[in-house]
């Protein structure tokens, strides 16, 4: 068994720093890509927004947990967002790519507080629910300003918050105890 970290098997591999380096920003960035194609592909009608957090805010959480790069939330939304920027243009949503960068920055802020706290599990999953809620948070920042009226708010305001915390919740307590299992 690999019992080596990760960083360790990476400096082997790449014996220049600055090929290290570049091969994570774009993996992480790859990843951002990867995680948006999933939230696009497997849209369900289930009436639950926030529900494709779970595998967004896992892929992100995983990612940036791992990462020695600072920002490394930034650059794997920014993957989702060029990705929404680029193809999902036309789904009408024109402010998801910005949405996506500001939970990136948000669960960076999270991280670096993470990384201070020595990393306790409460305190990512609770970074995980804070972000990915700065969806529906930017949404009602969008229609007090420009009058855009979002489906998920056909219920209330409350309840996409309430959604978004849970699934950002669950997606990096999951990624979270999942790491803490390999990477001990």
């Amino acid at each position: 068994m690999n019992t080596k970290q990760p960083q360790s098997i990476l400096s082997n591999l790449f014996q220049n720093k600055t090929q290290a380096i570049t091969t994570e920003i774009l993996f992480l960035f790859m990843a951002g890509v990867f995680g948006a194609v999933i939230q696009h592909y497997l849209k369900m009608p289930m009436q639950l927004p926030g529900k494709q957090g779970l595998l967004f805010m896992l892929i992100l959480s995983s990612c940036a947990s791992i990462s020695r790069i600072k920002g490394s939330a930034t650059i794997t939304t920014s993957g989702a967002a060029a990705y929404f920027l680029i193809f999902q243009m036309a789904s009408g949503d024109i402010f998801k790519p910005i949405l996506f960068l500001l939970v990136g920055i948000c669960f960076d802020a999270f991280i670096y507080l993470w990384n201070k706290f020595n990393k306790p599990l409460i305190l990512l999953a609770v970074a995980g629910a804070l972000s990915w809620a700065v969806i529906p948070f930017g949404r009602i920042f969008i229609s007090l300003f420009t009058g855009i009226m979002y489906k998920s708010f056909i219920s209330g305001i409350l309840y996409p918050i309430a959604t978004h915390l849970l699934f950002g919740f669950t997606a990096s307590l999951i990624a979270g105890l999942t790491l803490k299992k390999f990477y001990k």
